[in-house]
């Protein structure tokens, strides 16, 4: 018998608080905006389904576009983190060669 209670004061209190919401103008127009965008898929199923399946196929297209970009980024990487030992060695022999001539100025 407490089920029955606390389910109908749930329902009551739920309703009193969607009466209490559509006081407010901007609610009432969100609602009926809604209801609207509801009435229309289902008087066009069809459209809803074509509408939703090109949001989809959109959507995959972009993550397919995003991950092909994701590799290349991640293959540059790899690419940079091999080429690096070979930077840091020639930027060694070029910094020695500098050092060598500037020593051999500084002699003269």
């Amino acid at each position: 018998m407490g089920k029955n209670k606390l389910g109908q004061g749930i329902i009551i209190g739920a309703l009193v608080g969607a009466a209490v919401s559509l006081l407010d103008k901007h609610t009432r127009e969100q609602t009926k905006a809604g209801a609207g965008k509801v009435m229309a898929a289902v008087k066009d199923p069809r459209g809803t389904y074509t509408t939703i399946k090109t949001k989809v196929d959109d959507l995959r297209e972009t993550y397919e576009t995003v991950s092909e970009d994701i590799s290349y980024v991640a293959q540059k990487v790899k690419d940079l983190q091999s080429a690096t030992p070979q930077v840091k060695e020639i930027v060694q022999e070029t910094k020695e060669a500098f050092h060598t001539v500037t020593e051999s100025k500084q002699q003269e």
